[in-house]
C-alpha cells in the first residue's frame, strides 16, 4: 500500500509525460531542486530520475472554432430602447460562430510530484460570423415583413489570462490526468471581461523511441474536454451597425416599399374581400410603424449600444493528441479536439528547467 501511494506521487503528466514501472533501489542522496514538495521522499524511493524538471515555459499555437447561440439581445440608441423592434425573435439569427487563433504562453511548476500549477496568457485574433434574416410577424404569427438573409464578419483582437492545475496518475507506462483552468478574456468590442472555464480528462500510453535513450519517447492519448462561459452570461458593447451590415439600410427600405406596394395592389383589387382588405391595411399600418421607428432611430448609420447573451451550442469535445519528449529539457505537443459544433487545434513547444536548492555551510 505504501508503494502504491508513492507511485501516485511521482507519476507525471503535463506537456511532457513520465510514468513508472517498478521502483529502483533506495537513493539516500539529497534531492537537488526546490520543487516539488516531497521531492526528497521521491528521491529516497528511487523515482527521482524519472521526474520532470520542476519548472516549464510553454509556447503554443491555438486555433478554435465554436458555434454559438444567441439567447438574449437588447438594443439601445441614444438612450432609446429598441428591443421591441430588434430582439432575438425579430432578428432571427440563423447562424453565429466564432473563430480565434493565436499564441498561448504558459509557465508552470510541479508543486507536488502529482500536481502541476500554471499561469497562462494568450494573445489572439479572431472573427465572429453572424447570419440573420430579420423577420416581423403580426399578432396572429403571420409574417408581415421579412428581409433577405444577411451575413457579416466582425474581426477582433483579444487577450486572455488565467490559472490552472493538473492532477496526474500512472502505472506501467499508462497515464491519466485531470486538468482544470479558468481564464478571462478582454476585447475592445465588449465592456466586460468574459470568463471561461475549461476542464479535461485524458488517458494514454508511453512508448520509448530508443533503447539506449530512455528520455526519448512519445505518449499518444485521448480524452474529453469541457469548455463553457462562466459568470454573468451577458456582455455589453457598442459598434456601428453600418460596420457590420453595410447594405442593411438600403435593403430594409426596398423591402418595406415592395411589401407596401404588393399589399396596396391587392387592397385596390375589386375582387378582394372586405375582410382581406382590412387585414392587409392593418399589416401596412404595422409595417409603416416599424419603418418609421427604424428610420427615426438612425440605427443603420450610428453607433449603437447592445447587450448580448450567448451560449455554446456544444460544450464537450473529444480530444486526441501526443507528447514527444526529446530530452529532459525539450518537448513537443500536438492536440486536436472535435465535436459537431466545435474544433480545437493546438501545437506547442516546451522548455523545462530546475532551480537547485541553496547549499548551507
Amino acid at each position: 500500500m505504501k508503494q502504491f501511494r508513492w507511485i501516485l506521487f511521482v507519476v507525471i503528466f503535463g506537456t511532457g509525460i513520465q510514468t513508472f514501472g517498478q521502483a529502483q533501489t533506495q537513493d539516500t542522496t539529497a534531492f537537488p531542486y526546490v520543487l516539488p514538495i516531497w521531492g526528497q521522499k521521491v528521491q529516497e524511493r528511487g523515482f527521482a530520475d524519472q521526474l520532470q524538471l520542476p519548472f516549464g515555459l510553454n509556447v503554443n499555437y491555438v486555433n478554435v472554432f465554436m458555434d454559438l447561440e444567441i439567447s438574449e439581445f437588447e438594443l439601445l440608441f441614444g438612450g432609446r430602447d429598441l428591443t421591441g423592434i430588434f430582439n432575438v425573435e425579430t432578428l432571427n439569427f440563423t447562424q453565429v460562430s466564432a473563430t480565434t487563433n493565436g499564441a498561448n504562453f504558459r509557465a508552470d511548476a510541479w508543486v507536488l510530484p502529482f500536481m502541476n500549477v500554471y499561469g497562462l496568457f494568450s494573445s489572439v485574433t479572431g472573427g465572429t460570423n453572424v447570419s440573420l434574416q430579420p423577420t416581423w410577424k403580426d399578432a396572429t404569427g403571420e409574417v408581415i415583413l421579412q428581409l433577405p438573409e444577411f451575413s457579416s464578419e466582425v474581426k477582433f483582437n483579444a487577450i486572455a489570462y488565467g490559472i490552472g492545475t493538473t492532477i496526474v496518475y500512472g502505472w506501467n507506462g499508462w497515464f491519466s490526468s485531470i486538468d482544470m483552468n479558468y481564464s478571462r478574456t478582454e476585447t475592445a468590442l465588449l465592456e466586460n471581461q468574459v470568463g471561461y472555464l475549461t476542464m479535461s480528462a485524458r488517458m494514454g500510453h508511453r512508448f520509448f523511441l530508443s533503447k539506449k535513450n530512455r528520455e526519448f519517447f512519445i505518449a499518444p492519448y485521448a480524452g474529453m474536454m469541457y469548455r463553457n462561459f462562466v459568470g454573468p452570461r451577458g456582455s455589453k458593447g457598442s459598434i456601428g451597425m453600418d460596420e457590420v451590415f453595410p447594405d442593411l439600410n438600403e435593403s430594409f427600405d426596398d423591402k418595406v416599399e415592395a411589401k407596401l406596394d404588393a399589399n396596396n395592389e391587392i387592397i385596390n383589387d375589386p375582387n378582394t374581400s372586405a375582410a382581406e382588405k382590412i387585414k392587409l391595411q392593418a399589416q401596412n399600418q404595422a409595417i409603416e410603424t416599424i419603418a418609421e421607428a427604424v428610420d427615426e432611430s438612425g440605427i443603420f448609420t450610428t453607433e449603437i449600444d447592445y447587450y448580448i447573451e450567448k451560449d455554446l451550442i456544444q460544450t464537450i469535445t473529444f480530444q486526441f493528441g501526443f507528447n514527444l519528449q526529446i530530452n529532459k529539457k525539450w518537448m513537443l505537443r500536438g492536440e486536436y479536439g472535435i465535436s459537431d459544433s466545435q474544433r480545437f487545434l493546438m501545437t506547442g513547444l516546451q522548455y523545462r528547467f530546475g532551480v537547485k536548492k541553496k547549499e548551507f555551510r
